[in-house]
């Protein structure tokens, strides 16, 4: 009998395998990491590359990607994950580094930082000091974050799915007292521009005639006769050696990687948690007028995120998965995935009622911890409305047996799948009703604006 004529086994219970208790340890010391409220975050290390982006990433918010460019990023998106999948025996993924004024993310931390560049030219034929000074600088801030003089450039030349060439460079930086110097003149650029409303003063944006998003969205009024930076190293003494063996060893084990991957079944976790919503997603974009238009993130979730960031380094990173599927990436606080959500509502979660009230952040969660071979995870709540003393709420879950979990996932990969076959998404359940309002399918998606909470 084909899958599509098959009659699906029920989906497991999985509530029982989930306890929930609340952290308020843990809470408080996250609290007493909260910038004030208003207060400018730190700025990131990929900010002080393209000051010019930044200042409109800051005063008007990113622009909504075009299909051509979530494509472009997507596909980054992918690689860098395998990327991760071959570098997580390196060291720590997406490690998030800080000092008073500025914050970053490593891609790899080992021994020392490594950044890993994927792209559709080819790399550095021979010095990324010279011919990717950008880079270059990225690197070194991430190293002057750390205190350490050494970093590594990793790049991968792709088209598609094949991989046609890689690079590694070793660099050392004699000192950096330079490199801290620049970071901060850069910083207070940026806020001088900010704070007057006019980027004027900012140098010219290295990606003015490189596909630069707000100059496509009609945002930017750079010219492209802007003076451009200076380099951050210039003073450092940036000395780079090319490691070719490393390379090679990194193009072959990509290549294996992408030999063995095949179509996911499933693209996001939140296709396994709205299966129906899954579908459509599968089936293209929907119609721009019934897009959700972008909303920036509050000011706090970005404080809370700042907060699980600014901590020892290694306290925050990305986890590596244990399959190829879905194409997301994992974060985790403490080697345990984490989700971050805010809330208006005046009531905290109750930890005795959340999985019926609010089952979604379980079943997050609990497929994550599948992917991740864990079996605790946290989930930081943010409260809009609360006083600053009661801002923030910790539940940590804990999965047992996590194979209930990973029972649960299959079984709504096996009905996407025949509903795909099928052609007919109606056999899926439906989304819950507070959904519906913001959904770009639901004039098509039969769930309707009565739908019930489609978890349990």
């Amino acid at each position: 009998m084909s899958l599509a004529g098959a009659a699906l086994p029920a989906e497991p219970d999985w509530s029982e395998a989930v306890t929930v208790r609340e952290d308020p340890d843990l809470a408080r010391e996250l609290m007493s990491r909260l910038r004030p409220t208003g207060s400018p975050r730190r700025t990131s290390v990929t900010d002080l590359l393209s000051l010019r982006p930044a200042y409109w990433r800051f005063t008007v918010g990113a622009p909504p990607a075009t299909p051509e460019r979530e494509a472009m990023l997507e596909s980054g998106r992918r690689l860098h994950r395998i990327l991760g999948l071959v570098y997580a025996p390196e060291g720590q993924l997406e490690a998030r580094v800080h000092d008073t004024l500025v914050q970053g993310r490593i891609d790899v931390l080992g021994d020392r930082p490594i950044e890993v560049k994927t792209s559709g030219y080819a790399p550095p034929a021979r010095d990324p000091v010279s011919e990717r000074p950008e880079h270059v600088d990225q690197v070194a801030m991430y190293s002057t974050l750390l205190g350490v003089n050494a970093a590594r450039l990793v790049y991968l030349h792709t088209a598609g799915e094949e991989v046609r060439a890689a690079a590694t460079y070793d660099l050392e930086f004699a000192s950096l007292d330079p490199i801290r110097t620049a970071m901060g003149a850069r910083v207070r650029s940026l806020t001088t521009a900010c704070g007057q409303g006019s980027p004027a003063g900012l140098p010219r944006c290295p990606w003015f005639a490189r596909g630069c998003e707000f100059r496509g969205a009609s945002v930017c009024d750079c010219t492209g006769d802007e003076l451009p930076a200076a380099s951050l190293v210039a003073d450092a003494s940036p000395r780079s050696t090319p490691r070719p063996e490393l390379a090679r060893l990194l193009e072959d084990a990509v290549r294996a990687r992408l030999a063995a991957t095949h179509p996911p079944s499933i693209h996001r976790f939140r296709d396994l948690l709205y299966p129906r919503r899954g579908y459509f997603d599968a089936t293209g974009p929907p119609e721009p007028s019934l897009v959700t238009p972008y909303e920036s993130e509050t000011d706090t979730y970005s404080r809370l995120v700042e907060a699980l960031d600014t901590g020892p380094v290694g306290e925050a990173t990305r986890l590596p998965t244990l399959a190829d599927e879905p194409d997301e990436e994992v974060g985790g606080f403490r080697g345990a995935p984490v989700l971050v959500r805010t809330s208006r509502a005046s009531r905290r979660l109750d930890p005795s009622t959340v999985l019926d009230r609010s089952p979604q952040h379980a079943l997050q969660l609990g497929f994550r911890c599948v992917a991740t071979g864990t079996n605790l995870a946290r989930l930081v709540m943010g409260y809009e409305r609360a006083t600053e003393s009661e801002r923030i709420q910790v539940l940590e879950m804990t999965f047992d047996p996590s194979a209930t979990f990973s029972r649960v996932w299959r079984s709504r990969v096996r009905r996407l799948d025949a509903a795909r076959t099928r052609g007919d998404p109606t056999t899926l359940d439906p989304c819950p009703a507070w959904m519906f309002d913001g959904c770009p399918y639901r004039d098509r998606c039969g769930c309707g604006s009565t739908a019930g909470a489609s978890q349990r």
